[in-house]
């Protein structure tokens, strides 16, 4: 018996010692790839800190156990906690009713004082107090109460857990969410680029796209662009456009905010291609008649006016440039029209078959970036080009291919429809017949930059009907044609039902002042397009000149 377990010892350590040899050189890279295995590991733990918003069918189920006074289970307490500011439409939210909140309130402090609130409970809480869906929720006092409660909470929290995570780290850093100027601090950090990817923030404490906080951090973004000077807004306009892609619920506001900024600085004679293209892809063109009045939700009739201006410059110069033809391009033309482009209201590029067939890059990048703003001219010669343009009450058809004249139109019978994708050249651009009669290119000037010959009585016959070419002056103020009681009509229309103030001093060579009673970010943006600025240190007040 002895000699069989002495032959079985042997055996088996002579099997060990084969493994040993076999394994000997990767003992050591299996034990790193396993260390390394386990700090992916732990990453991943840290990471998978994301709790997913308990749907709203459950959240109800659970409210109405709670209403009931009826026992809840551990998790029926964390879908009451998710649920304190949901609306069943028969009853108030928890967060309105002082009783039931105040079971919710003796609950949470129950479990923050015995160190028995969780994470996922902490986070349940988060979602009600950024998903209040309130104007001002400081308020309601139980909302207040909640901010504390979840506050303290986090710190029993971190205590209960032991080892600080990542997701209390960023929690960590945003802590003035959960104090009284929540959002300021946030909203500074992000308009001076501390901060520009909430995508973790929003992860962990579900931050619904219509929260308050949301509200408040674009009020401060909104303000902060128009305390900009000149200089600064300019250098920063390409980030200051992109901060509606924090929340795209406030893309119109960030773009509004920034397109009247840019109207009352010195660059507004400046076409701005960044403003001009994100507006075009976000509302469409402000010269197409049946996008008018989608522009005109989000900016006031100058600030279109000056956009509708730089279409209209861009046009005249890709006209009489890229599209001038067989013949070299008629430089005093090019230099007529653009005197009136600030006050051209409507212009349409019409391409004969060359340059509607040109493959060249020039004309594919025109006709691309210029999509839905062209047509096509048929029944004239292949090289042959138009623009309509529109100033006040009439129509004018340039041409590109010397010896056509120019015809004129009255807006209110316009015998075609300029957005028309195809336009004939003689059965309809050039009509005859119609009063005012065509005006032709003759004598020609000395000099393409002269106001003589025929650019002369071009502006003779404009005269004639209420149109004056106006001097470009980028360095002053836009005119004000407002009358005072004008302006007051603007405000009220603009502010609603919000209540405010109005302080009007400038007969005494002062300001007209604005004073909110309440923080609303939109009529804040009303405000901002109608050209008041906010006083400083006073995000309440609002002041013109």
């Amino acid at each position: 018996m002895s000699r069989a377990l002495s032959s079985l010892t042997n055996a088996i350590a002579q099997g060990i010692q084969r493994q040993l040899d076999r394994t000997s050189d990767t003992g050591l890279i299996a034990l790193a790839s396993l260390k390394l295995a386990g700090a992916d590991l732990a990453r991943r733990f840290d990471q998978a800190e994301k709790a997913l918003v308990p749907p709203r069918e459950k959240r109800l189920q659970a409210l109405n156990k709670f209403k009931r006074e009826q026992s809840l289970t551990s998790s029926e307490w964390r879908l009451v906690f998710a649920g304190l500011a949901d609306d069943d439409e028969v009853s108030l939210p928890v967060l309105e009713d002082d009783q039931l909140f105040g079971r919710v309130h003796q609950e949470v402090v129950g479990r923050i004082e015995q160190q028995t609130l969780t994470r996922r409970d902490w986070l349940a809480l988060c979602f009600s107090y950024f998903g209040y869906d309130e104007g001002e929720p400081d308020d309601n006092p139980n909302w207040c109460l909640l901010r504390k409660d979840i506050d303290q909470g986090f710190d029993a929290v971190k205590q209960r857990l032991g080892r600080e995570k990542e997701w209390m780290r960023i929690v960590a850093h945003y802590r003035e969410l959960f104090g009284k100027d929540a959002g300021a601090q946030l909203a500074e950090e992000i308009f001076e680029g501390n901060i520009q990817d909430l995508s973790a923030l929003q992860a962990i404490a579900q931050i619904p796209d219509k929260s308050w906080l949301w509200r408040r951090i674009f009020a401060v973004l909104l303000s902060r662009i128009f305390s900009l000077d000149d200089s600064s807004f300019s250098h920063r306009l390409p980030e200051l456009v992109q901060l509606g892609q924090l929340n795209t619920r406030y893309l119109n506001d960030v773009l509004s905010a920034c397109l009247t900024r840019y109207y009352h600085s010195r660059y507004r004679e400046q076409s701005s291609s960044l403003l001009k293209q994100a507006a075009l892809d976000h509302w469409g063109s402000p010269q197409m008649r049946s996008k008018q009045n989608a522009w005109l939700q989000y900016v006031e009739q100058p600030v279109c006016a000056m956009v509708v201006a730089w279409f209209a410059k861009e046009d005249l110069e890709h006209f009489f440039n890229l599209l001038k033809g067989e013949a070299e391009v008629d430089q005093s033309r090019l230099f007529y029209w653009l005197r009136f482009a600030n006050q051209m209201s409507y212009t349409r590029i019409v391409m004969g078959s060359d340059a509607w067939q040109d493959r060249g890059s020039d004309f594919v990048a025109f006709r691309e970036k210029n999509k839905g703003r062209l047509s096509q001219l048929t029944g004239g010669p292949s090289h042959n080009n138009a623009v309509v343009m529109q100033i006040g009450n009439y129509f004018f058809v340039e041409f590109s291919g010397t010896g056509n004249a120019c015809y004129v139109y009255r807006a209110d019978r316009l015998p075609f429809n300029p957005d028309q994708q195809v336009l004939e050249l003689h059965a309809e651009l050039k009509q005859r017949g119609h009063s005012p009669a065509p005006m032709r290119h003759a004598p020609a000037p000395r000099r393409p930059n002269l106001v003589e010959g025929w650019l002369e009585k071009f502006d003779a016959e404009l005269r004639k009907l209420g149109i004056i070419a106006q001097s470009s002056n980028p360095g002053s103020a836009p005119q004000r044609n407002d009358t005072d009681e004008a302006l007051d009509i603007q405000v009220a229309a603009a502010l609603g039902s919000v209540p405010h103030q109005i302080f009007d001093n400038r007969s005494k060579g002062g300001a007209y002042q604005i004073k909110l009673a309440r923080d609303d970010a939109r009529a804040q943006t009303a405000l901002l397009r109608l050209g008041f600025k906010p006083v400083n240190g006073k995000p309440l007040l609002f002041w013109r000149s």
